[in-house]
């Protein structure tokens, strides 16, 4: 798949995920099949401000390529400094947030709330464009509300100053996740621009993967919640779609060794106490489904070191027996 001037060797796009887009999670939805990740979405004003903490947050390392650089922002001077920064950062791609619904974002004029200021949005873009030496591609919802969809709008606007991709979330912002996403206007959006169009929302399934590219025509998919509850998705959806291909769901065991696998991968990379600690999460969506996951859970958000949760796991698999070869059922409590 092109994109501006990357040839990205693949259509699974990994979302940019608040808070669990870590270097990490990076890595390992890589290895569950992954063609490209995104970082977590990143203050553009931190970034020209040289804020510590948030290129900790960016914190790409060289084997990460292809990557992109998620920002966001309200002001096209801000944006375009912070574009400019990219290479430094690392990035192969910089990605313009157009969705965030989350209050603190949107009250600063960020995410979603630039889907009410089209001149604005529209400045911003042209910033971004200008001042960056890598592809810029945006990532939306339909609209801020149901009653006043813009996507179409900036869309065109963003083919039109040079946008390489638009990542459509088929949602407005006052749907939040709540409902169903309309594909169609997906559909839609791909008959009204010709820069690539990335699927994104509702796509929990390998066949909904293969159902979101029939019916709307996009020239890749965007995962995001379902692959941070379970990044064996990511395996499942490829396989699916390139070789049509089923593999199966996880066992209760198989999913203990994926739990482990990423709870190594965050204290290589942050340290016993630090990783175990942004561990508790994840432990709680991996064990899911799991018999009596609810009091496992419960010891989990204990957790103090690696030891602590090998320990709870062995100690859960081992009073279960042969059941631990079931897969889990992600709809049980």
């Amino acid at each position: 798949m092109q994109i501006g001037n990357l040839n990205i060797d693949g259509i699974l796009f990994l979302a940019p995920l608040a808070g669990v887009s870590n270097h990490p999670f990076r890595i390992l939805a890589r290895r569950y099949g992954a063609d490209f990740c995104y970082t977590e979405m990143i203050s553009a004003d931190a970034i020209v401000r040289n804020q510590k903490k948030t290129l900790n947050m960016v914190d790409i390392s060289p084997d990460e390529h292809l990557i992109g650089l998620q920002l966001f922002g309200s002001s096209p001077e801000i944006i375009a400094r912070a574009v400019a920064c990219g290479p430094e950062l690392g990035a192969d791609l910089i990605d313009l947030n157009l969705g965030c619904p989350v209050k603190k974002v949107v009250r600063r004029n960020g995410g979603a709330a630039l889907l009410k200021d089209l001149s604005l949005t529209s400045e911003i873009m042209a910033a971004a464009v200008e001042n960056a030496a890598l592809p810029v591609t945006i990532k939306m919802r339909t609209g801020w509300d149901t009653e006043d969809e813009a996507f179409l709008e900036v869309s065109k606007m963003a083919e039109k100053c040079g946008v390489s991709a638009v990542t459509l979330h088929a949602r407005s912002r006052s749907a939040g996740f709540s409902g169903k996403s309309d594909w169609s206007k997906i559909a839609q959006l791909k008959r009204e621009i010709s820069i690539p169009v990335i699927g994104n929302g509702d796509i929990n399934s390998p066949h909904d993967a293969k159902a979101i590219i029939s019916q709307t025509g996009c020239d890749a998919i965007m995962i995001g919640r379902a692959a941070m509850k379970n990044p064996h998705i990511l395996r499942q959806i490829k396989d699916f779609i390139t070789l049509d291909r089923t593999i199966p769901d996880l066992t209760i065991k198989q999913k203990v060794e994926l739990a482990l696998e990423h709870s190594c991968l965050m204290i290589e990379k942050y340290g016993e106490k630090v990783g175990t600690l942004k561990m508790r999460k994840h432990l709680a969506w991996y064990s899911h489904g799991f018999p009596d996951g609810a009091s496992l859970r419960r010891q989990l958000n204990q957790i103090s070191g690696y030891s602590d949760i090998c320990n709870l796991f062995s100690e859960f698999q081992n009073a279960r027996g042969a059941d631990i070869e079931d897969a889990f059922n992600p709809e049980s409590q």
